[in-house]
């Protein structure tokens, strides 16, 4: 059996003054893997890393961090945070040199001091940035001073990296080099590594696990219902083009490249024979090319066609529509069934 370096059972935890909750009814993730933390703003990632960081306490529900719970050992919970290490996307700096912020969590964990050189060589060397010992960290712009915290964390060689967005600040040259620094960390050093991400290319790309957030709870996510493109708008409504000459319409006022995702309990399916009957935007042919039974009394439905869908149906629906593998059919949504991340 894989040996968890998380476990969370029936977690909330709130701000005070907040409505906000975080709510997670059971959470796992394996030891020696990268989980990604994917959602719209306000959906609870940051939260969550917080706590898997230590640096909150749940209100409610227990946290395991390899197979103990941290909050009941007393004393010991502050070296139970030093196994950590935590990189917001917008970091502090100390004053000081970029040496002096390296070698800080060195110092206070007893590390000789005649390792530090060497140690700080090799954190700058694992994110592009050798030769800034001596650079004063007030002068470096957003993008280095996020990789000077990031090899402050590496330092340290934690047993658990938690990393909020860990390339929002970094040129889009040097993206890929963050992502393959993820995965040389977790492979050469085995550490645990949860990132919380907008790009949800990337969180696929990188994670052996995939989390979604969405208004502070856990929810079902799929390959088939996120769609990226370049946003057009005609001050009323909005739309990207996944596929040229395949429009996804959704409210307001947008422009710019930016990721929606459907809920696939919001999806409604037609005979293909309904087409006339069926006007407004969002509306797609296809094949179903997978049926699944589901919790609760539901089907999977997988349809492939001009999009791609995954669209949960309850079992009763399935019946009454003789829904059957290879069958063409229709699929719509409302607009308002459109979540948009930017």
């Amino acid at each position: 059996m894989a040996v968890k370096a998380y476990e969370l059972k029936d977690i909330r935890f709130g701000y005070p003054g907040s409505r906000f909750e975080l709510e997670i009814g059971g959470l796992a993730i394996d030891a020696g893997t990268i989980a990604a933390l994917v959602g719209p703003n306000a959906a609870g990632k940051t939260t969550l890393l917080m706590l898997l960081g230590l640096l909150h306490k749940p209100s409610a529900g227990a946290i395991q961090l390899f197979g103990q719970n941290p909050w009941n050992e007393g004393n010991r919970l502050f070296l139970r945070r030093r196994e950590l290490a935590m990189v917001s996307h917008n970091p502090y700096l100390f004053k000081g040199t970029v040496f002096d912020n390296l070698v800080f969590g060195l110092k206070v964990r007893g590390i000789s001091e005649k390792e530090w050189k060497a140690k700080a060589e090799e954190a700058l060397g694992l994110v592009d940035m050798s030769g800034f010992e001596q650079k004063p960290a007030s002068g470096l712009s957003a993008g280095q001073a996020q990789r000077i915290a990031l090899a402050r964390a590496l330092i340290l060689k934690p047993r658990v990296l938690l990393l909020d967005e860990p390339t929002a600040n970094i040129d889009a040259s040097l993206v890929s080099r963050i992502e393959a620094l993820i995965n040389e960390v977790n492979s050469r050093m085995g550490t645990t590594i949860v990132f919380s991400t907008h790009n949800f290319s990337q969180a696929f790309r990188i994670a052996n696990e995939v989390i979604y957030l969405s208004e502070g709870k856990r929810v079902e996510y799929s390959h088939e219902n996120y769609f990226s493109g370049h946003a057009q708008s005609d001050g009323r409504v909005s739309w990207i083009e996944p596929k040229s000459g395949t429009k996804i319409f959704f409210p307001g006022q947008f422009s710019g490249h930016l990721t929606c995702v459907i809920s696939p309990g919001k999806i409604k399916i037609f005979s293909d024979e309904q087409k006339k009957e069926l006007a407004g935007p969002n509306l797609f042919a296809g094949k179903i090319t997978r049926l699944e039974m589901a919790e609760n009394d539901l089907a999977l439905v997988r349809v492939a066609g001009d999009l791609n869908f995954r669209i949960n149906l309850p079992l009763q629906e399935l019946k009454k529509k003789k829904v059957a593998l290879s069958m063409q059919i229709l699929v719509k949504f409302p607009p308002e069934a459109v979540e948009v991340i930017k």
